[in-house]
């Protein structure tokens, strides 16, 4: 072909092309079949640069072309083509003998944004015009698979890399998410959205949290979710911005209010209210009577979680006698009882726990309750 410059003499099962550049190279079989499908000479390959060879991997044959391409075969996964930019990052992190051949055609995903090639290793290259060509493997790419891969986490912008103390392995990805890889906390664990931007905003790995132990779960019945990490957790629900714990979750919290009656009543008392992560309520109050006239009384508390979900908590009408009448001035009393919505809420507590209460003089507990929740 004048033309091009290139000359080429075809046979039953190959050909052999020549220019004065690279001189002659055969290609045949199941690697001419593919190069041919992909539109040979003239496709996006161009023509051969080597003859058909075995890879380092004795099983395995390819060919490379002039455009930046190769094609890879092996008798279980047949021909594939990698090219272009995922081809030249290929190259770049060993090749085939390092990171093995192409187990698919350079694909487009379903959205048309990315490029990719799947490979030998467990792992794929994806390549996007926005942010170039990045390699996914190993525990990680498992891990992405199984969440459903580019359609549902997005494509990565990032090589798996290493934190800088060397204890974790991760990839980023477009939609604001990453996965971590940690042998110490047994697997590799998605991080995205609030909790992942709370979590970079905090220093990420390298931060008092340190890296994640658990993916993105869900928490409560208002929508609530939730990160571990080694050194605590955040929480986030549609309501509440993405709340850091230090620490171990707590499995008690407590709840202290001291109260005074109106002006003219010579009473007081306090309420204390601890709370378990296994959903145990424990009330325990006390009041004194320091007048000369007996009192009915009632008292009452709220207690809100970071969700807004209000917690009501009362005793009903109680008694506490003055000097004059002789009876008792004080009034101690405990109650505990269980509450599913305490234990299935519990994160919720935890990441923002409010208390309000108030005690009065003859009035009825519920609108006691009623008034405290306004």
């Amino acid at each position: 072909d004048t033309a091009t410059g290139i000359s080429h003499i075809n046979y039953a099962n190959g050909a052999i092309y020549y220019t004065t550049v690279d001189n002659a190279h055969a290609i045949y079989g199941d690697i001419y079949k593919k190069w041919s499908a992909l539109g040979g000479v003239t496709g996006v390959l161009g023509y051969p640069v080597t003859d058909e060879a075995s890879a380092s991997e004795k099983t395995t044959r390819y060919n490379n072309f002039k455009n930046g391409g190769a094609i890879y075969w092996t008798s279980s996964t047949g021909a594939n083509a990698i090219y272009g930019d995922i081809f030249k990052k290929w190259l770049s992190l060993g090749g085939e003998a390092a990171v093995r051949y192409p187990l698919t055609d350079e694909a487009s995903t379903a959205d048309g944004v990315c490029r990719f090639n799947n490979l030998n290793n467990g792992g794929a290259i994806y390549w996007t015009a926005a942010s170039g060509a990045w390699f996914i493997y190993g525990e990680i790419y498992k891990k992405w698979i199984s969440l459903g891969g580019e359609p549902v986490v997005s494509y990565p912008i990032t090589d798996e890399t290493s934190t800088p103390d060397g204890v974790s392995r991760f990839n980023n990805f477009h939609n604001g998410a990453a996965i971590y890889w940690t042998p110490a906390a047994n697997g590799a664990f998605l991080i995205y959205g609030a909790i992942y931007k709370k979590w970079t905003d905090l220093g990420a790995e390298a931060g008092p949290l340190g890296y994640p132990i658990t993916d993105e779960l869900s928490s409560g019945n208002l929508g609530g979710r939730y990160n571990d990490f080694k050194n605590g957790s955040i929480y986030w629900s549609p309501t509440t911005p993405a709340t850091e714990h230090l620490g171990a979750l707590p499995y008690q919290l407590e709840v202290h209010e001291d109260f005074t009656f109106p002006d003219g009543v010579a009473a007081d008392g306090w309420v204390q209210i601890t709370l378990f992560s296994n959903g145990v309520v424990q009330w325990k109050s006390h009041f004194h009577d320091s007048g000369l006239v007996d009192y009915d009384y009632v008292v009452g508390c709220v207690i809100a979680d970071a969700d807004g979900r209000a917690y009501t908590l009362g005793k009903g009408k109680a008694h506490i006698s003055g000097t004059l009448s002789g009876g008792n001035h004080d009034d101690d009393w405990q109650k505990s009882v269980v509450s599913a919505d305490v234990a299935g809420n519990w994160r919720a507590l935890v990441a923002s726990k409010m208390d309000h209460g108030r005690a009065d003089v003859s009035l009825d507990i519920g609108e006691l309750i009623n008034d405290i929740l306004k």
